[in-house]
């Protein structure tokens, strides 16, 4: 089956793109006899509505694709599924619970070679989404069994710096600031631009390694000027980092400009 309209609308989640797809769906259901492709297209027209936030419409095609061949593979992907639109809906722990309910329930499917990308993509999910819960404990080996898949290095990064989160919530420093570190060097992301550097400098803090924490706080001061970020937080932990260092005025002058802002 090749369809590259309706491979890119899901790929790069465009709503563009999905609507161009859906009308191509529309006529290709009417032509096509072959059952393979007309699943195919009855799950990526859901997916479609999916993208485009109808999400009413997306569980009415959804069910309309597991009706036509109800088999344990497509019952896997409508679990799935059904678990991505609640992601998207922001309705996060029941996300969590869907993915790791198709990990239960579809063992078995999921051990075939040709589901490794799909598992791979529920394992992701749940180190994110598990972050979002603040289940840090549970997230730390998601996300190392997700650093061991093929991933982009812009998600390497993303997974470099939730495990640093995780680390520095558990009062764990030292893995904290080395994950972090893996993250800064492969280039930080749009998501974590200056938490990155916070969250590092706080690492390096409780490490006493005070000097490249004074760094990371001031990179967070610069980047102020162009991201909203809590500035009163950087000014006092700039403010007790200069006070380690012996630097009396720079602490003075920090703690000041935290009771100002």
């Amino acid at each position: 089956m090749n369809h590259p309209t309706i491979q890119r609308a899901v790929e790069l989640d465009d709503p563009k793109l999905a609507k161009d797809a859906l009308q191509e769906i529309e006529v290709l259901l009417r032509a096509s006899s072959d059952q393979e492709e007309k699943l195919y297209l009855l799950f990526s027209r859901a997916n479609c509505y999916e993208i485009l936030g109808n999400f009413e419409e997306a569980r009415v095609h959804l069910a309309l694709a597991l009706r036509e061949r109800p088999d344990e593979s497509s019952k896997t992907t409508f679990d799935f599924m059904q678990a991505l639109f609640c992601q998207r809906e922001e309705k996060y722990a029941e996300a969590l619970e869907r993915f790791t309910n198709v990990l239960t329930v579809h063992s078995e499917e999921l051990k075939r070679t040709e589901t490794r990308l799909l598992y791979e993509d529920i394992q992701t999910r749940r180190a994110f989404l598990s972050v979002t819960l603040r289940k840090f404990q549970d997230a730390i080996p998601l996300l190392r069994e997700t650093l061991s898949f093929e991933l982009s290095k812009e998600l390497r990064s993303d997974v470099f710096a939730s495990l640093g989160l995780c680390h520095l919530e558990l009062k764990e420093y030292e893995p904290s600031r080395h994950s972090f570190l893996q993250s800064l060097e492969l280039g930080l992301t749009n998501d974590w631009n200056w938490q990155g550097h916070f969250y590092l400098g706080i690492a390096y803090y409780y490490t006493n390694m005070l000097r490249e924490a004074k760094r990371e706080f001031g990179q967070c001061e610069e980047l102020a000027t162009v991201h909203p970020l809590p500035i009163i937080d950087v000014y006092g932990w700039l403010s007790s980092t200069c006070k380690g260092l012996g630097e009396v005025s720079e602490a003075a002058r920090y703690a000041g400009l935290s009771k100002c802002n």
